[in-house]
């Protein structure tokens, strides 16, 4: 492997995140490289640097500024959980109305169920695949 494609492992080899197959590629490369270990032991230095960072406590005041914005953040969600429900009432009352015309061809009618139906799907998959990553998501709590 070149040390373009080795480079994008680094970090995942640092942190032991890596399949066995794929760290045994990185340790092959890094015994005959000249410029990849150096890469590596910077990126040691780096993360030592930062895991020695203390952090403070927020105080009384902080946490008070906290608990309101949590209070705002279930409003946010129940606001965009009413929006969806709406949204989802509506284009179902639609598509009902559509499907009773009779003056629309049953060919026509297929089509445009499945293009909105494929629409749907693409975004329900999207949604449970964020909601999967927010529940396991490490860097949730990092801001910047």
């Amino acid at each position: 492997m070149s040390c373009k494609e080795i480079e994008v492992y680094l970090s995942g080899y640092l942190d032991r995140e890596l399949t066995q197959q794929e760290a045994q590629r990185v340790e092959l490369h890094l015994e005959t490289c000249s410029v990849c270990p150096q890469l590596l032991k910077e990126l040691a230095t780096a993360r030592e640097a930062t895991r020695k960072i203390e952090f403070r406590q927020p105080g009384k005041q902080e946490w008070k500024n906290m608990e309101n914005t949590i209070l705002e953040n279930i409003s946010r969600g129940f606001g965009w959980l009413i929006l969806v429900v709406w949204s989802i009432t509506t284009v179902g009352y639609a598509f009902f109305q559509y499907a009773m015309m009779p003056s629309e061809p049953l060919f026509q009618k297929i089509l445009v169920f499945g293009i909105f139906l494929g629409i749907a799907l693409l975004f329900f998959s999207v949604l449970c695949q964020r909601i999967r990553e927010s529940r396991t998501d490490r860097y949730k709590g990092v801001q910047q």
